[in-house]
């Protein structure tokens, strides 16, 4: 038998095991699948407003060509007396050419004034924030403004303009770096 004092055993300070932080909705994770697009969704993105502008030439000179022709048209119809019967013809025409020149001119417009400084250059900067954060609020939703410029282009120039905006702009939303959040507030 020893004199000495039996000692207590000591007791270690247990370590809780260490949580990792849970990611929010906002703070989502960058995405491998927005690493495998994110060159052509900014590729398109910069060109944008450059094929909005040549497609609206094109639009332009598509529309005054064709006033040339229902011109030349009504003037044929006229001399060989069989203007009543093309009038419709003349008249539809008439209206989609003007359609054209009307479509080609917004469409200018909208390219230089919209897509260049708030969409185009916003790519080339990869500032995914301010395109992310461009909204129209509509009650309790958040609705992209160049998702809705994307469709009023898209009507205006016969259903193919506006696909420069919205292809890189839904594949921002949908597999972007950061997740869109729909619900205003």
């Amino acid at each position: 038998m020893s004199s000495e004092p039996e000692k207590e055993p000591t007791k270690e300070p247990t370590k809780e095991p260490t949580k990792e932080p849970k990611t929010t909705k906002k703070e989502k994770k960058k995405s491998s699948s927005w690493d495998s697009v994110e060159n052509i969704a900014c590729i398109i993105g910069e060109w944008a407003w450059i094929i909005l502008l040549i497609e609206g030439i094109i639009f332009l000179i598509r529309g005054f060509w064709g006033l040339s022709w229902v011109g030349a048209g009504a003037a044929v119809a006229q001399q060989y007396g069989i203007a009543a019967y093309t009038a419709a013809d003349l008249a539809w025409y008439t209206f989609t050419y003007i359609l054209d020149i009307i479509g080609g001119i917004i469409t200018i417009i909208v390219a230089v004034v919209l897509v260049r400084p708030r969409f185009s250059k916003k790519w080339a900067e990869k500032d995914y924030d301010y395109l992310l954060d461009d909204v129209i609020e509509i009650g309790s939703i958040r609705i992209p403004t160049f998702l809705i410029i994307g469709i009023i282009i898209e009507i205006l120039t016969n259903f193919w303009g506006g696909v420069v905006i919205l292809i890189p702009l839904l594949l921002l939303f949908f597999m972007g770096p950061k997740e869109y959040n729909w619900k205003a507030g």
